[in-house]
């Protein structure tokens, strides 16, 4: 009897153990004030950010998921307790993000081409203007904006057997100046022309040797080689991480800023053409016979 009432003290003494190490576990991660399409987790520990694109079945990046991201980022930017951040899908192994919903381009007026131009405009200023360190943890296929996103980041690590690039002209249409410049700074110009040219998606490996990604790892490493990667970039202290970080990036930034109108004037008017409609609504069936 004396032996069973030792065993069971230790047992209740092994579960309060185990439910105040997961109090503590818990109260170090802080959840914001999350949509149910990007969901964000900070760990008060050390103010790791970790954003996951959560919009079924894709993350298709459409006006609403556009306006999420942007202001996720710009309340991480302004939240002093947060060091860096880590993007991420919530469709571990399938897809990071399937970029632009080419939707909101086919058969729709000028205002709605400009409306969403703008939005892409505004998450691409954001994300590319984060003053702090952030890791992609890229868990699937980055096609078009999904690996323009990436690009943004400051470190990407790719899972194995997935693809990467931006493929928009087998759309039908073109990859902007601030895309095609993201992926100039990546991988340099003839790599670069070479790709948005053809249209060319990359795989993980291959990525990997034109420095378009920099790591690439089994799935089940991705977050926590992201996370690895962010705890050494926030050595760097501030404000001189974010002060080179601007300098390095500001030109294309400022371009796009001093002419963000006729930078709409320029998609609407090319995206509005009736070839360019009739590319993109051939996608679009082949897409809807796809998916039969």
């Amino acid at each position: 009897i004396q032996a069973l009432q030792i065993s069971e003290n230790k047992i209740i003494k092994t579960k309060m153990l185990s439910r105040a190490c997961f109090r503590q576990f818990s109260a170090s991660i802080r959840r914001m004030s999350s949509t149910n399409i990007v969901e964000t987790n900070i760990d008060s520990g050390t103010g790791f950010a970790t954003v996951t694109l959560s919009q079924p079945p894709v993350n298709s990046l459409d006006k609403n998921l556009l306006t999420a991201i942007t202001d996720r980022f710009k309340k991480l930017s302004d939240d002093s307790s947060v060091t860096g951040a880590i993007l991420t899908s919530k469709f571990d192994g399938k897809v990071f993000s399937a970029g632009l919903n080419i939707v909101d381009m086919f058969q729709k007026s000028d205002d709605h081409l400009g409306e969403f131009w703008g939005m892409v405009q505004e998450w691409y200023l954001t994300i590319q203007g984060f003053p702090k360190p952030l890791v992609s943890a890229i868990n699937g296929h980055a096609p078009t904006g999904g690996c323009a996103m990436a690009l943004m980041s400051d470190y990407r690590v790719m899972v194995e057997g997935k693809t990467i690039g931006l493929n928009e002209t087998l759309l039908g249409i073109v990859a902007p100046f601030f895309f095609a410049d993201l992926m100039i700074a990546a991988v340099g110009r003839r790599h670069a022309e070479f790709a948005l040219n053809n249209g060319y998606l990359y795989t993980s490996d291959e990525a990997l040797k034109i420095g378009l990604v920099d790591e690439v790892v089994n799935l089940d490493q991705v977050v926590p080689t992201a996370l690895k990667i962010l705890t050494k970039m926030t050595k760097t202290p501030q404000p001189a991480y974010q002060v080179c970080k601007n300098f390095l990036r500001k030109e294309t930034m400022d371009t796009l800023r001093n002419d963000r109108a006729g930078d709409i004037a320029h998609f609407v008017g090319f995206v509005q053409q009736p070839n360019v409609q009739k590319a993109i609504g051939g996608y679009l069936q082949a897409l809807k016979q796809r998916k039969k």
